[in-house]
């Protein structure tokens, strides 16, 4: 395809303070919900996938309540006929089947082989939430499972910008999730990643696709991936983060001082770097930024698809933002996005 942009289409999301469009203006009202579960909205979605979402695991639950919003908002919630090969899934998460797996082991450990459950048993990979996904909505097309750290949710959408681009798909469901209890809390707590902050659980998903099939639809246009950059951060001196910084620029074709607004995300103790990164990169720090996990905590895989929903709801029509994060694991990712259609 050309360069013309892939915009977004549809979002869902399913997080402590609800929709992510409106989460800056809660946070500016002094709303804030760190640590907390959110509530799932499965009575909105249709039968045949309720009834599927009710005997799933956590993660697929969220996985299934936001993706159906966001392909219900791009008017692509197909539940019935043969799977549609031009429309797929990439999914990011850093943590996946993690309690899946530790409920199953508990279960084997407590009471042997006869209390393992099979239905359980296919729920300890880390792909089945976006085949259950793709199974629910017939989306026959590409079905990806990524996992970058905290970072996972945007590494999802810059991939599925790649595979846009390429025209290994028409519309793809892109975005991040992870699904918080408490086996997953008490490793956390223990040391497991240190995020400097509380943890929340939370799912992100957006419907992308060429700018020339959503006008062709009539679709809603929310906004425009102009580029990505994915990297690793080994070091605090922000190298990293600025070469993906400046990868994601690039690949927008746009220059350092085109970015209107930046979604920050590092933990506290890597702030100074992300601060360093961002000077030089641009050659100065943003005139304005916003911080969503300070409102939510981090939400991990969610959190970087999140911040860019938050910052197209923050940023005036046709502005540029930089969406950034950043895993105490060392990756990290940027996202070059503009409010509104591809220009």
């Amino acid at each position: 395809m050309t360069r013309e942009g892939v915009v977004i289409t549809g979002a869902g999301v399913v997080a402590p303070l609800g929709s992510g469009a409106g989460l800056w203006t809660r946070y500016r009202a002094g709303a804030r919900a760190t640590g907390a579960v959110a509530e799932l909205p499965l009575g909105a979605l249709p039968d045949a996938v309720r009834t599927r979402a009710a005997r799933a695991e956590r993660v697929t639950q969220l996985l299934l309540a936001t993706g159906g919003a966001a392909l219900a908002g791009a008017g692509l919630d197909v539940t019935e006929g043969p799977p549609r090969p031009a429309l797929g899934v990439v999914v990011g998460t850093a943590f996946g089947c993690f309690l899946s797996n530790a409920a199953f082991e508990r279960r084997f450990l407590e009471g042997g082989a006869a209390a393992a459950s099979p239905r359980l048993f296919a729920a300890t990979v880390s792909n089945a939430a976006a085949g259950e996904l793709a199974i629910a909505y017939r989306l026959g097309g590409p079905s990806v499972t990524v996992t970058a750290g905290g970072a996972s949710g945007l590494v999802a959408c810059g991939h599925a910008l790649d595979l846009l681009r390429a025209g290994r798909a028409a519309a793809l469901v892109a975005g991040g999730v992870d699904a918080l209890g408490d086996d997953l809390a008490a490793w956390l707590a223990a040391g497991g990643l240190p995020i400097g902050r509380a943890a929340s659980e939370a799912a992100a998903l957006v419907v992308l696709e060429p700018a020339a099939s959503a006008r062709a639809r009539g679709a809603t246009v929310l906004g425009t991936i102009a580029g990505s950059g994915v990297g690793f951060e080994p070091t605090a001196d922000g190298e990293g983060l600025r070469d993906t910084i400046a990868a994601a620029l690039a690949d927008a074709e746009l220059a350092a001082g085109a970015v209107d607004l930046c979604v920050r995300a590092a933990p506290p103790a890597l702030e100074a770097m992300e601060t360093r990164a961002l000077e030089t990169a641009l050659g100065r720090l943003p005139a304005r930024t916003v911080r969503p996990k300070d409102l939510v905590g981090d939400t991990l895989g969610a959190a970087g698809p999140l911040g860019l929903l938050a910052a197209l709801g923050e940023a005036p029509d046709g502005a540029t933002v930089l969406v950034l994060d950043v895993c105490p694991s060392g990756h990290v990712a940027a996202l070059v996005a503009r409010r509104g259609a591809a220009a």
